[in-house]
C-alpha cells in the first residue's frame, strides 16, 4: 500500500487535532497529571514529581474536645518541624476524606450475605433479621474513605541538582519503548527517590505515634490506582478491575491510531513502534470517554457530580465533625480534597501583591496587607504556612431521559438540591465564602477527586498551621474490621464501625459488657450470641455457652432454637437451672470409652470434694492430708467399675433402666447382649457399631450408655469411707476422725444437690447452644450455707457447660496417647478420639456470663473465669462476661481483656469515675461515659468501646442499633416471651411471628393496658393477664389464616 500525500496531510490534520484539544483540554483526559509507575509504591507525574498514597483507615480515639486541641498541637508542632527541613519547598501533602450515604442500603445487604449463607448452611432461617439490620444501618450509615497523599517535586534537591536530575530523567525517557497513545515510562526523577521515601517516613512515623495513633496502609502503585478511579467511577470498578502498568498486564492493542508514515518506516529496531504491546496511558485508563460537561455540574457515568471550591478560607475554622453533624442529618454525600502545599509565597500571589501596593485605595486591601504581614511574622517565629485550599463535590444519581431522537436530556433536580444544602453546610462551617464557577467544571471535578489533578485548580491561599489542622478530619475514628465478619456499630453521624469478636487482630478472647439495666448490656449481648451463632467464617455453628440471671438471653436462644430444623431443634437449649432431681449431670463421667478421667478432670474432681467437704476443710490447718483421701478415693471409685481390676464390681446391664435410644440402636445393630453384660461392654459395642458404621446415633447411645458405667458420688463416699484404716492417725475435727468427717460431708452433699447426686440425665454434648439460667438456684440471702450453696452450683453448671470446650488435640490427643491402655482404649477408639479433637479444635468457641455481679461472692468463681480466659486462645474459646456492677470484674481480667462494651454509668458520677479508673480513661472519656443516656428507637444505644488491637487500643462512643424485628425477637420480658411463643408455635413461620409483632405490636405493655381500659368500659373485670394475651395472639393468627 502506497503512502500518498493526502495520506501524509490526514495524519498531520490528525496530529493538529490531537493538540489542539490537548492545549484546550477539550479532551478532559488531559487533565490527568498522573503519567506511570515509578516504584511498586510509587507513582510519577508528568513533571516527574514522585507521587504515594497512604490509606488511612482512621484515628484510634474519636473527636473529643480536649483530646482534639491535644492532637491538634501535635500535628502543629509536626509541620513546624517539617517546614524548617531543608526539602520541605518540594513537600506537598493532599488529603482526600470522603463521607458518602449513597446505595448504603445495598451495601449493607452485600456485606450481610456471608452470613445470611452461613446461616443457610446449618439450617437456619434468619432472612427478616439479616434483612432489618441491613435496612436499619444502611438508613443510618455512611462509608468513609481518607487517602493521603504524599508529592515531592524537584524543589526538594539542591537548586545545583537540578539540571543533572532533568537531564538522567530525560535520558530515560528517551531509551523508553514508544506506542503511539500508550503510556510514557520513566517519567518519574530518579534523583527524587532518596527523598521521596524521607518524606513518606516521616508521615508513617508521625501517625504511629501522634495521640492515640492512626490505623493506616501505604497502597501500591496498583492498589492506589484503583482507589484512585473507584473514587470517581465506582460502579465501572469491580474489585477485579487492574490499572495496566507493565507489559505482563497486557495484552496485545490494537493500532489503528498509529501513522501510516510510522508503520511504513517500522524497521523493528530500537525506533520501533511498540503500540500494540505497550499499556494505554493511564489517562485512558481511569478517564471515560462519555464525560458530560452541563457547566455547572459534570455527568460521569451513573453519577452527576457538583464541584465547588473554597473561594475564601474560613475565618473561624471548626473541626469536621461540626460539618458531618449536617452532612448526616441531610444525607448527602461529600468529598473534599485539601491542598497543604509548601510553598505559601505563590498562593494567592497577586491578588497579595497588589494589595500591597495600594492599600491606601480600600479597607479591604489594607486588611489583606494586615493579614499577610501578621502571617509573615507567623512564619518567622516558627510557625507553618501552607498554601492552602479545599475542592469539594458532592453527586446524586445520574437521571437522564431521551427524545425521539435519542438526544440526551438530564435532570438536575436532585444534585441541585444537595449542593445548594451544601453550600450552606460548608458556609456555615467556619465561615468560608464558596463558589461553583471557577474554571472548567471538569478541571473543579478531578481537583476534588484524589489523585487526578496535582497541583488541584481550586484558589490557594497562605494560611497558618492551627486554621488548617482545625479543618482536617484528624479524630475521624478507625475502622478495623470488614463489615462483612462483624458485629454493626456505627458512630454519631454515622460511619460504620464493626467489630469482629475473636479476632486475629486481638491477642486475648475477652469480651467485658458493663451498664445498668435498661440501657442495652443485655442486648448487645444477645446480639453476640446471635453473631456467633451465625458466625459468617465458621464452617458449623460455633459452641455458644453460658450462665444467665433472669432470662435475658431467652429471646436470642429462641431465634437460633425455632430457626433449626424440627431434628435439630436440641442444638439449641435455654433452661432454668434447678435442683429437683429433674436435671442431673454426674460429675464422674468421661470422655467417651474413658474409664478413668483425664488429668484435667481429676483436678477438677479434687476441688469439687473439696468445695463439698468446704466445712471440714475449713475447720483444717493444712489440706494435703484431705486432698490425698480424696484422690485415693476417687482412684479406687473408678477402679470398682472397672471389668479389668481383680475384685471389681462393675454395674451389670439392665434393660428395665437403659434408655430407648440404647435399645434401638443395639436391635438396630443387632448386638447380642450376653447374660450379665457390664455396661462397659455395650458401651464398646455401640461404640464400635457407630464408628464402623458412621452412624452417629450409635455414637450417642454409645455415651448415655456410658452414663451407667461410671461411678457416681455415692461410689466415692463409699470408696472414701473404705479409707478409715489407712488415714486413722489424721488429725480429728471435733473429735470425730477425718475420714468419718468427709464422708458426712459427700452423704450430706448427696442429699442437698440432687442434680449432681444421681445419673446424668442431661446431656448437652450434642447442643452447640446452651444458656443454663441461674437465678432459681442462685437465690438471694446472705450468709456462709448461701454462698456455700451458690459455690457448689456454679461448679457444678460450669463443668456442664464447659467440659467439652477445653479440649485439644495437642494437649488432652497426647494424654490420651500416652495413657490409653489405662483409660481401658482400644487403637480405633484412639483414632475416632483423634479425629474427634482435630474436628474440636476447628470449632470457635464462647463462653459468657451475665450479672456478674451475682456470682461475685461465690467462691473461687473469679479464679475459674480469671484461668478460663486467661488460657482460651489455645483452646479457641472466647469469654464474654456482663454486669451492673463495675467493681466485680475479675481483676485478673481487666489486665487482659480484649474489648470493652460500656454501655454508661447509670448517669452517676462516682460510677463513672470507678469505671474510668479502671479502664484507665481520661477525664473527657470519663464525661462521655457519664453522659451516656437510655437508648430509643432513633438514637440506639449509646456504648463506649474499648478495643485493643495488634496496632494500639481504640477508644470510641458509638450507638447500637436494633429494629423492631430484632426487639422483638431478643424481647424477654414474660409477657413479651409468651406472645412471641404462641405465634412461633402456631403461626405459619417464625419470620411471620416477628414481622408480625414488629409491625402490629410495638409496645406490649400499651397494648395490654389498652385492653384492659376497654375491658373495664365494658364492664368486664377478672380477666387475667395470660387471656388477654391469648386473645392478641388470636387475632394476629387470624390474619395470618385470612
Amino acid at each position: 500500500m502506497r503512502y500518498t500525500f493526502p495520506d501524509r496531510v490526514l495524519d498531520g490534520i490528525d496530529d493538529l487535532v490531537r493538540g489542539i484539544r490537548g492545549w484546550s483540554k477539550s479532551d478532559h483526559s488531559q487533565y490527568l497529571t498522573l503519567a506511570c509507575a515509578h516504584s511498586n509504591h510509587s507513582l510519577a507525574l508528568f513533571n516527574g514529581s514522585l507521587l504515594s498514597i497512604i490509606e488511612i483507615e482512621g484515628y484510634m480515639g474519636q473527636y473529643i474536645p480536649d483530646q482534639f486541641v491535644e492532637l491538634r498541637e501535635q500535628w502543629m508542632r509536626f509541620m513546624q518541624t517539617n517546614a524548617n527541613d531543608r526539602t520541605n519547598k518540594g513537600f506537598d501533602l493532599f488529603w482526600s476524606y470522603e463521607y458518602d450515604p449513597e446505595g448504603m442500603e445495598e451495601s449493607m445487604h452485600k456485606a450481610r450475605e456471608p452470613m445470611r449463607k452461613a446461616a443457610r448452611r446449618r439450617g437456619m432461617d434468619v432472612d427478616d433479621i439479616v434483612d432489618e439490620e441491613a435496612q436499619v444501618y444502611g438508613q443510618r450509615c455512611a462509608s468513609e474513605k481518607q487517602y493521603l497523599l504524599v508529592v515531592s517535586h524537584i524543589d526538594s534537591l539542591p537548586s545545583a541538582e537540578h539540571k543533572a536530575a532533568r537531564t538522567e530523567t530525560m535520558n530515560r525517557i528517551r531509551g523508553s519503548m514508544k506506542g503511539r497513545g500508550a503510556m510514557l515510562a520513566n517519567v518519574g526523577i530518579p534523583a527524587l527517590g532518596v527523598v521521596h521515601e524521607q518524606h513518606v517516613s516521616k508521615i508513617t512515623n508521625f501517625l504511629s505515634t501522634a495521640g492515640y495513633g492512626y490505623s493506616y496502609r501505604r497502597l501500591s502503585v496498583y492498589e492506589a490506582l484503583w482507589e484512585v478511579r473507584h473514587s470517581l467511577m465506582p460502579s465501572t470498578t469491580s474489585k477485579g478491575w487492574k490499572a495496566r502498568l507493565t507489559l505482563r498486564d497486557c495484552a496485545f492493542r490494537t493500532t489503528e491510531e498509529v501513522p501510516v508514515s510510522v508503520m511504513r518506516t517500522d524497521t523493528g529496531g530500537p525506533k520501533s513502534d511498540l503500540t500494540f504491546m505497550l499499556p494505554p496511558k493511564l489517562s485512558k485508563q481511569l478517564m471515560p470517554e462519555d464525560v458530560v460537561d452541563l457547566g455547572k455540574y459534570v455527568v460521569v457515568g451513573d453519577r452527576t457530580y457538583a464541584p465547588i471550591f473554597a473561594s475564601e478560607l474560613a475565618v473561624d475554622p471548626e473541626p469536621i465533625e461540626f460539618l458531618l453533624r449536617g452532612v448526616y442529618r441531610h444525607r448527602i454525600p461529600v468529598r473534599m480534597v485539601y491542598c497543604l502545599g509548601a510553598n505559601s509565597d505563590q498562593a494567592n500571589y497577586w491578588n497579595r501583591v497588589f494589595a500591597g501596593t495600594f492599600n491606601w485605595m480600600s479597607a479591604s486591601n489594607r486588611q489583606i496587607t494586615t493579614a499577610n504581614k501578621a502571617m509573615q511574622k507567623y512564619k518567622e517565629s516558627g510557625g507553618a504556612l501552607f498554601a492552602y485550599g479545599i475542592s469539594v463535590a458532592t453527586w446524586a444519581r445520574t437521571d437522564v431521559v431521551y427524545n425521539e431522537v435519542g438526544a440526551p436530556s438530564y435532570r438536575v433536580s436532585q444534585i441541585d438540591e444537595r449542593s445548594r444544602d451544601l453550600e450552606t453546610l460548608l458556609q456555615q462551617w467556619g465561615g468560608q465564602q464558596l463558589t461553583t464557577t471557577h474554571g472548567c467544571a471538569v478541571e473543579a471535578l478531578m481537583s476534588a477527586t484524589p489523585g487526578y489533578m496535582i497541583p488541584p485548580a481550586c484558589p490557594l491561599a497562605p494560611q497558618i498551621d492551627s486554621d488548617v489542622v482545625t479543618q482536617l478530619p484528624i479524630m475521624r475514628p478507625a475502622k478495623l474490621w470488614p463489615a462483612e465478619t462483624g458485629i454493626w456499630f456505627r458512630t454519631g453521624d454515622g460511619s460504620l464501625m464493626p467489630h469482629q469478636p475473636m479476632s486475629s487482630r486481638q491477642n486475648t478472647m475477652i469480651t467485658f459488657f458493663l451498664g445498668g439495666m435498661g440501657f442495652g448490656k443485655s442486648n448487645c449481648l444477645s446480639e453476640h450470641i446471635n453473631f456467633f451463632a451465625n458466625h459468617p467464617t465458621a464452617d458449623t455453628m460455633p459452641y455458644i455457652r453460658g450462665m444467665d440471671f433472669g432470662a435475658s438471653s431467652s429471646g436470642v436462644i429462641d431465634i437460633v432454637r425455632h430457626s433449626l430444623p424440627a431434628n435439630r431443634k436440641h442444638e439449641a437449649i435455654f433452661e432454668f437451672f434447678v435442683n429437683d432431681g429433674s436435671l442431673v449431670k454426674n460429675m464422674l463421667d468421661t470422655p467417651l470409652g474413658c474409664m478413668y478421667p483425664l488429668a484435667d478432670h481429676e483436678t477438677f474432681l479434687l476441688n469439687w470434694l473439696m468445695t463439698l467437704a468446704d466445712d471440714v476443710v475449713s475447720s483444717m490447718d493444712g489440706v494435703s492430708t484431705i486432698q490425698s483421701i480424696f484422690r485415693n478415693a476417687l482412684r479406687k471409685a473408678y477402679q470398682r467399675k472397672d471389668p479389668r481390676v481383680a475384685g471389681s464390681e462393675p454395674n451389670v446391664f439392665q434393660r428395665a433402666v437403659s434408655e430407648r435410644v440404647v435399645l434401638e440402636v443395639i436391635e438396630r445393630a443387632g448386638i447380642e447382649v450376653a447374660d450379665h453384660a457390664y455396661w462397659w461392654d455395650i458401651v464398646e459395642a455401640l461404640f464400635e457399631f457407630g464408628v464402623r458404621e458412621k452412624d452417629d446415633q450409635a455414637i450417642f447411645a454409645a455415651k448415655v450408655a456410658q452414663r451407667h458405667a461410671v461411678p457416681l458420688l455415692f461410689d466415692v463416699t463409699v470408696a472414701c469411707s473404705n479409707l478409715a484404716d489407712q488415714y486413722k492417725s489424721a488429725p480429728k475435727v471435733d473429735g470425730i476422725p477425718l475420714v468419718d468427717a468427709l464422708c458426712n460431708s459427700l452423704k450430706n452433699a448427696t442429699d442437698l444437690f440432687p442434680c449432681f447426686s444421681g445419673r446424668t440425665n442431661r446431656d448437652i454434648s450434642e447442643s452447640r447452644v446452651c444458656v443454663f439460667d441461674m437465678s432459681t438456684v442462685f437465690q438471694r440471702g446472705d450468709g456462709p450455707g448461701a454462698s456455700w450453696r451458690r459455690s457448689v452450683f456454679f461448679m457444678t453448671a460450669f463443668r456442664l457447660l464447659t467440659e467439652d470446650l477445653f479440649i485439644s488435640k495437642r494437649e488432652t490427643g497426647d494424654e490420651i496417647s500416652h495413657r490409653y491402655d489405662e483409660l481401658g482404649l482400644k487403637d480405633w477408639m484412639l483414632r475416632w478420639h483423634d479425629k474427634y479433637l482435630e474436628q474440636q479444635d476447628l470449632i470457635m468457641k464462647v463462653f459468657w456470663g451475665d450479672e456478674l455481679h451475682r456470682i461475685g461472692t461465690v467462691a473461687g468463681a473469679f479464679s475459674t473465669l480469671e484461668s478460663m480466659g486467661l488460657e482460651g486462645r489455645k483452646y479457641r474459646v472466647g469469654l464474654m462476661l456482663g454486669t451492673q456492677n463495675p467493681e466485680h470484674l475479675p481483676k485478673a481480667l481487666l489486665l487482659e481483656y480484649s474489648s470493652a462494651f460500656i454501655f454508661g454509668a447509670s448517669q452517676s458520677a462516682e460510677k463513672a469515675r470507678l469505671i474510668a479508673k479502671l479502664f484507665d480513661l481520661t477525664p473527657d472519656e470519663c464525661k462521655s461515659v457519664q453522659d451516656i443516656t437510655k437508648p430509643n428507637a432513633d438514637k440506639g444505644a449509646e456504648v463506649f468501646c474499648i478495643h485493643k488491637v495488634d496496632t494500639r487500643i481504640q477508644k470510641v462512643k458509638l450507638n447500637f442499633n436494633l429494629g423492631p424485628i430484632k426487639r422483638w425477637a431478643y424481647a424477654t420480658e414474660g409477657t413479651e416471651r409468651a406472645l412471641r411463643g404462641i405465634l412461633y408455635s402456631r403461626g405459619p413461620s417464625t419470620t411471620w411471628a416477628r414481622r408480625v409483632l414488629a409491625s402490629q405490636v410495638p409496645d406490649l405493655n400499651k397494648e395490654i393496658k389498652r385492653r384492659y381500659e376497654r375491658l373495664e368500659a365494658a364492664g368486664r373485670d377478672g380477666v387475667s393477664e395470660s387471656e388477654v394475651i391469648e386473645e392478641i395472639a388470636m387475632e394476629l393468627l387470624g390474619q395470618a389464616r385470612a
